[in-house]
């Protein structure tokens, strides 16, 4: 990932401290990209914010965020040049895997016409990494956005086919509803990302017992 970003929660507030109880790096924007937690595949279904509010929010606006998360996501180590039919194609893939991820949660079957989409963009050649000999770098081939899209809508059947398919979970927090795969021991994973939802949780019930009389 680029930089060193600190999380802050859905509300605009720091998701994290320092091991010292520092605040470390800079405030993470609302236009910065999550990838804290996330698979591939559900860290590109979180470009869109704040789906449970009646306002969600676009991370990917302009075909140059497009190219920039595709950077970060480490799918390439060059920015892809991006159009804006490339931007609605893969806005359209990422609605495609973001209703898969529901279904999934919800153990139903996905729409047959998402499922066709995810597998018309992963029927393109992927980007593919080749080591250098000394092992310290990587130079990517094919670095064009429709590897990229291939690649993220690949790491969807993958994790389809896998038993991880039963621990895919919605976030708790109904304001973002963001695919997760709940990989803890105890299966009891509730938030897309403890740094994001899981601290706004925290955060409000704290509020609200502060808030609350003693009786």
């Amino acid at each position: 990932m680029k930089g060193q970003l600190k999380d802050t929660t859905p509300d605009g507030t720091d998701g994290a401290d320092g091991a010292d109880g520092t605040r470390e790096g800079r405030q993470r924007a609302k236009t910065d990209f999550r990838f804290d937690d996330a698979r591939l595949c559900f860290a590109f279904a979180g470009t869109l914010a704040d789906r449970g509010t009646g306002t969600p929010f676009e991370r990917l606006a302009r075909p140059e965020d497009l190219s920039r998360w595709a950077v970060e996501s480490a799918c390439t180590a060059v920015a892809p040049p991006c159009t804006g039919a490339d931007l609605d194609r893969a806005r359209h893939l990422r609605e495609a895997i973001h209703r898969t991820g529901r279904a999934l949660a919800d153990a139903a079957p996905p729409a047959p016409e998402d499922i066709a989409l995810v597998n018309r963009a992963a029927a393109e050649p992927p980007s593919t990494p080749e080591l250098a000999p000394d092992a310290t770098t990587v130079r990517w081939h094919g670095d064009g956005i429709t590897a990229v899209l291939s690649m993220v809508a690949r790491d969807l059947i993958a994790l389809c086919a896998s038993e991880h398919r039963a621990h895919v979970r919605l976030c708790g927090n109904p304001d973002c509803a963001v695919p997760f795969v709940d990989t803890s021991r105890a299966s009891a994973r509730r938030w897309c990302s403890m740094k994001t939802c899981g601290a706004l949780a925290k955060k409000r019930a704290y509020r609200a017992r502060q808030q609350t009389p003693d009786r």
